[in-house]
């Protein structure tokens, strides 16, 4: 299964969520409740069991699809102190981020 990245900061798009809680929902009356707080859908001799964590899963992809793209008023701060000249870099600050970054792409590769 091949991943598609374009730039949609990190979050699937809209179809694809939609796309997989298409397959994961079953029809109203075919989903029944089993031990543990874990949903399972029969159809035939085909079954799913959702435990509760791929629940609240669902759950926050859907919060986070609701979510907006960019922070409006974070980006009108920057234009203002843009705008006004006022925006200063801390070369200091700027190469801990850059560290920091660095340190993290080292431990997940």
């Amino acid at each position: 299964m091949g991943i598609e990245i374009s730039g949609g900061g990190g979050r699937p798009p809209h179809e694809a969520v939609e796309a997989a809680k298409s397959q994961t929902t079953a029809p109203a009356g075919r989903q029944s409740a089993t031990a543990g707080g874990a949903r399972s859908t029969a159809s035939g001799g085909d079954q799913l069991q959702l435990s509760n964590q791929a629940a609240q899963l669902q759950a926050l992809e859907a919060e986070i699809a609701n979510l907006p793209i960019v922070d409006t008023q974070r980006v009108q701060d920057v234009q203002r102190t843009l705008t006004t000249g006022s925006f200063q870099i801390e070369p200091a600050q700027v190469a801990d981020k850059l560290l920091t970054f660095e340190a993290g792409l080292d431990r997940a590769g």
